[in-house]
């Protein structure tokens, strides 16, 4: 059931990639794709500069298919995929300029060291984006197309909730990370991106 919601949910990669390089202007160095299924945000990002993708999935299926399609676009980036659970990371402290993910936040088991993990792997001056929007670029009709998508799939699994607003600053609060601000991709609406400063 998940392939036709990554699918669905593909036009909006490109526009949230063009959007971290617009506003973090980070193109070159590491970046860490946490949770990255089946890999369409770390392609993108690949696809629009020359960083050097960590594809990081606990999930060996998921990993595998990201793999595919790195394959299948032809990135010429170094890539890397990393079999590995967010809340224990492998990488060294200080390791990476971008860490993102979108969509994976609400399905790690520990969200808290999670979050923790990709701000410990954060070089000074890096930047954590991590969320479940559809991103700041998504035109309103493709919005409302794809709004609940991931809700949906969600709650076939068991899950409660898609934190957002006062919840996910709750969740961030217990991290102990000071550096951070929650983002909305509409002005007005609850905060439903983590974005971390080092």
């Amino acid at each position: 059931m998940s392939k036709p919601t990554y699918r669905s949910l593909r036009p909006v990669y490109p526009l949230i990639a063009q959007q971290l390089l617009d506003d973090y202007r980070i193109n070159s160095g590491k970046c860490v794709d946490l949770g990255t299924g089946h890999g369409y945000l770390g392609i993108e990002l690949a696809k629009i500069t020359s960083l050097e993708i960590y594809f990081v999935d606990l999930d060996p299926e998921v990993l595998n298919k990201a793999r595919e399609n790195v394959a299948l676009d032809k990135l010429d980036n170094v890539v890397h995929f990393v079999n590995a659970d967010v809340a224990a990371l492998p990488f060294a402290d200080n390791f990476a300029e971008l860490v993102i993910s979108r969509g994976s936040l609400w399905f790690w088991e520990d969200q808290v060291k999670g979050l923790q993990e990709a701000n410990r792997i954060l070089k000074p001056g890096g930047v954590a984006f991590i969320g479940g929007g559809l991103g700041r670029y998504t035109p309103p009709t493709m919005r409302q197309r794809l709004q609940g998508l991931g809700r949906k799939k969600m709650e076939k699994k068991g899950h409660t909730g898609f934190l957002r607003g006062a919840k996910l600053e709750e969740l961030v609060k217990k991290t102990g990370i000071a550096n951070y601000r929650l983002i909305s991709d509409v002005e007005g609406e609850p905060g439903h991106w983590i974005e971390i400063k080092k």
